[in-house]
């Protein structure tokens, strides 16, 4: 009977401990390497009144959980944050139609991406509410982060926003935020095996992307081949499963979207 007794508390265990690394288990992706830590944000030009209204508009939408619905939406759970306050607008008085121009990064998957001059993701479809909230319309156009001044200055666009890595201290510009974290990593296969050392690695085309794997020399000496590929996350992670690569340089926030949905 004791013997018994001490079987069934060991299967008990066992089956405990299997439920546990079950759960534990984060999906078809798996991070190998963490490059840089990051924020996003939106920039705006200096002393531009236009800042007022996208900002207090977020703020309602904060407070009215629209904000927290796209969230879950795209990452499976609430990791934006901006202030609430749903009386935000209450006093703007007249607010004049107009089209508001978003320069976003393309290669920013889930925050933004583009298919066919189709805009997509989570600051893209923010950028819609905030719009339908003040009674604009909204034009999207695809700018490199480390181009934002130079967008905004000469009027190409009204907002950069749309997976913005943004300067907070620069003054050439106003950025509002960190609105969300995010890390850039090498990712694989769950089911990879293997670290760094001679695997291939493909990447995006943007310069941000390069200049961040070339600033870590001895990391980037460990690769067998390193592509660039145009395409934006999708084709990353297409290559990625049809085992034409080891490796992909991406953002955590895409793995996480890719693991949940």
């Amino acid at each position: 009977m004791g013997n018994t007794k001490k079987i069934i508390t060991l299967l008990l265990a066992l089956a405990l401990c299997m439920g546990l690394c079950a759960c534990g288990q984060s999906g078809k992706y798996k991070t190998v390497k963490t490059l840089q830590s990051q924020g996003y944000y939106l920039g705006f030009r200096n002393d531009d009144q236009l800042a007022f209204y996208v900002t207090a508009a977020l703020k309602v939408l904060q407070a009215d959980g629209t904000v927290g619905t796209l969230s879950q939406k795209w990452f499976g759970e609430n990791k934006v944050k901006f202030d609430s306050d749903a009386a935000a607008l209450d006093d703007v008085g007249y607010i004049a139609p107009r089209t508001l121009i978003v320069g976003v990064d393309e290669n920013a998957f889930p925050i933004s991406s583009a298919d066919n001059g189709v805009y997509s993701g989570f600051d893209v479809e923010l950028a819609q509410a905030v719009c339908a909230k003040l009674g604009w319309e909204t034009q999207f156009i695809s700018i490199q982060p480390q181009n934002a001044y130079v967008e905004l200055s000469s009027g190409n666009v009204d907002v950069a926003w749309g997976g913005m890595t943004l300067d907070p201290k620069s003054t050439q510009y106003a950025s509002f935020g960190p609105y969300m974290e995010n890390d850039v990593v090498v990712a694989a296969l769950s089911a990879s095996k293997g670290g760094l050392s001679g695997k291939t690695l493909y990447m995006d085309s943007s310069s941000q992307s390069m200049s961040i794997l070339d600033s870590d020399a001895k990391l980037k000496e460990k690769f067998g081949q390193i592509t660039r590929r145009t395409g934006g996350a999708a084709e990353l992670f297409a290559s990625l499963d049809a085992g034409e690569c080891d490796l992909i340089l991406t953002n955590s926030t895409a793995v996480q979207y890719k693991n949940t949905h």
